[in-house]
């Protein structure tokens, strides 16, 4: 009997308070959404105040709670009863940040209570909580009950959305949201440096805009989530509010920007003209909202720019298709990375501008969407790096092989020199053979003796000639075991320069076995030794000289070859290894350094250093023995 009796005194309650929000013991006050208590009223007047508006009896229970950028004042009621057995402490959050003006009017048992002003426009320091969004406490007594009238007005999207923590779940969800944001800027932060540094690499303008999109997208986020408010209050928070309408649209100017560079579509193409349309309409509505400094009014332009908004995400999703059907590179991550960004910052856009109804967390989509989007545009940029380092290498490789065959020329040219004198000498001794033959043969056999030596001297430096050609220029593909000895016949295919021009060559070389590649040490000493000629050659007149040492340690070949020549002006030695640098000026291409570091780092797995002495240069190679 008594059960059914508290039964039916608890239907009655919840019918006598159907349109009041209680508060019972076993209540969780964690994000209670007041849009199912609450009733709205529109003012298209905006000139009614709160004793008129108490008369009301306009108000109606609708649904809505998000509403596009209009003049009118959004007034909302909402009624609370503590029917619990303790007093409570309430938190009263809208959801939205960058509300321009709220005035809270709270009534006690039907009396005036209490007038709270929030909103973006007004100063935080009066504010009884300093937090992003607008958020109020409310001390509500057992057995009291509350009346709040909530005036909503801005240049902005209006949200009526509110909630009601208690003390302990407003501090969890508000660490939860300050965890997940700085989660958000780390990620940010991370790609913007990484890119930064990949441009300043590899000088590819992509990267540079798409540095500049996550910069403008990620104040526009911090902005419209209420971290200028928060932590820069101190500033003049409205010059601010204004000159991120500009940001938002600059963001997206180089979003679109970034894929006419990324995929370079023709200039004389439909989608390149239209991009580039898209991309100037985007910067005069940025010139337009800087106009907003000095006249918000023009803040409500946005319900007819927001139709630049609307143009632009189904663009990127056809440029995504238009690129993967010429099979571009990263085009597949591109088009990832605008799918994601259509579905959840399309929906979380047009959420915050007031186009679509407010769901629960709203206010982790557009983040999440952010992050997962240029994360897939990261990797679209990878591909691009991948794709410029195989062109790079191609073309290295192409410069290399250019560089062999020049350099085989010019040495055949050389050797052509040395071979001038062994062939003319053995024309010659053939000459006298056959003439003492065929005048002279009872001094045949003496002649024929005395001159098979020199012969056979010819031929040998001939056949040790054509050695060290065939040792210079093969290029084995596996290792073999021989002793170093590589600088003697470097030496001997230099001979004419080296003569000819007086260079002195002091050697001081251990005997060492060595196995490994062969031709990729040839090539390495010829390189640094032809330098080491040009230098002197150039840049010093008598007293040449080339110092060559090789020491065997006990793990370790060390090659130094040192010359006289006054040193290398040029401080920044890496440059030496570049590619495109050349101390011979017009006189050299800058690939056999390059060639040599990559010989001797790659097969040799060594390294190679330059320094400056007091008379030259030295180059010091150092590799293992095996």
């Amino acid at each position: 009997m008594i059960k059914k009796i508290l039964i039916i005194n608890l239907l009655l309650l919840n019918y006598l308070f159907s349109n009041t929000f209680i508060i019972e013991d076993n209540i969780k006050l964690s994000g209670i959404e007041t849009s199912k208590y609450q009733y709205t009223y529109i003012d298209k007047t905006s000139k009614l105040t709160i004793d008129e508006i108490v008369l009301l009896k306009e108000f109606t229970h609708i649904k809505k709670t998000n509403y596009k950028a209009t003049k009118d004042k959004i007034w909302t009621r909402l009624s609370l009863k503590n029917l619990s057995s303790f007093n409570k402490k309430l938190f009263f959050e809208n959801d939205r940040p960058l509300l321009d003006i709220i005035d809270i009017y709270i009534f006690k048992n039907n009396m005036p209570y209490r007038k709270i002003k929030l909103g973006d426009d007004r100063s935080i320091q009066l504010r009884e909580m300093q937090t992003r969004k607008s958020t109020f406490i409310l001390d509500v007594p057992k057995n009291s009950e509350f009346t709040i009238y909530i005036m909503h007005q801005g240049y902005s999207s209006i949200s009526t959305f509110w909630k009601i923590f208690d003390r302990d779940s407003y501090i969890k969800t508000a660490t939860f949201e300050a965890v997940a944001w700085g989660f958000f800027i780390g990620i940010i932060v991370t790609l913007i440096l990484y890119n930064t540094i990949i441009y300043f690499s590899i000088k590819e303008i992509s990267f540079l805009i798409y540095v500049f999109m996550l910069i403008f997208f990620t104040i526009y986020q911090i902005y419209i989530n209420g971290f200028y408010y928060q932590f820069f209050s101190s500033f003049n928070i409205k010059f601010l509010h204004n000159i991120n309408w500009s940001t938002g649209f600059l963001a997206q100017a180089f979003v679109i920007l970034f894929p006419i560079f990324f995929f370079k579509p023709r200039k004389d193409g439909l989608l390149y003209k239209y991009l580039i349309l898209l991309f100037y309409i985007n910067i005069c509505i940025v010139v337009l909202f800087l106009f907003s400094i000095e006249n918000a009014q023009l803040r409500y332009l946005t319900k007819y720019t927001d139709f630049v908004t609307t143009a632009t995400i189904p663009t990127l999703l056809f440029v995504s298709f238009w690129a993967m059907y010429h099979k571009l590179p990263g085009a597949r991550f591109y088009f990832l990375a605008q799918l994601l960004y259509f579905t959840l910052i399309f929906y979380g856009v047009f959420v915050s501008i007031g186009y679509f109804e407010h769901v629960n967390n709203i206010w982790i989509f557009i983040p999440l969407g952010v992050i997962v989007d240029v994360i897939f545009l990261s990797f679209a940029l990878f591909m691009k790096v991948k794709k410029i380092e195989q062109e790079r290498l191609e073309n290295e490789q192409l410069l290399i092989s250019q560089s062999r065959f020049s350099t085989m020329g010019q040495t055949i040219a050389d050797l052509t020199h040395q071979w001038k004198t062994p062939i003319s000498q053995l024309g010659s001794q053939v000459f006298l053979l056959k003439a003492t033959h065929n005048l002279d043969r009872k001094n045949f056999e003496n002649t024929f003796i005395n001159t098979l030596p020199q012969i056979e001297s010819s031929i040998k430096f001939l056949n040790h000639t054509m050695d060290d050609i065939y040792n210079f220029y093969a290029n084995p593909v596996s290792k073999e075991k021989f002793i170093i000895e590589e600088v003697d016949s470097i030496l001997r295919m230099l001979k004419n320069k080296i003569e000819n021009n007086n260079i002195e060559i002091i050697k001081e070389i251990d005997e060492i076995l060595y196995y490994g590649y062969k031709s990729s040490l040839s090539n390495s000493l010829m390189s640094i030794l032809e330098n080491a000629i040009y230098q002197l050659i150039h840049f010093k007149e008598n007293n040449r000289k080339i110092f060559i040492t090789i020491k065997d340690t006990k793990d370790t070949i060390i090659i130094m070859i040192e010359d006289n020549a006054g040193g290398i002006k040029n401080k920044n030695f890496d440059e030496l290894f570049h590619i495109d640098y050349s101390l011979k000026k017009n006189n050299g291409s800058g690939i056999g350094l390059a060639l040599t570091k990559r010989l001797i780092e790659n097969r040799l797995k060594g390294t190679i250093k330059v320094a400056n002495t007091k008379t030259g240069a030295v180059f010091k190679i150092a590799f293992p023995k095996c």
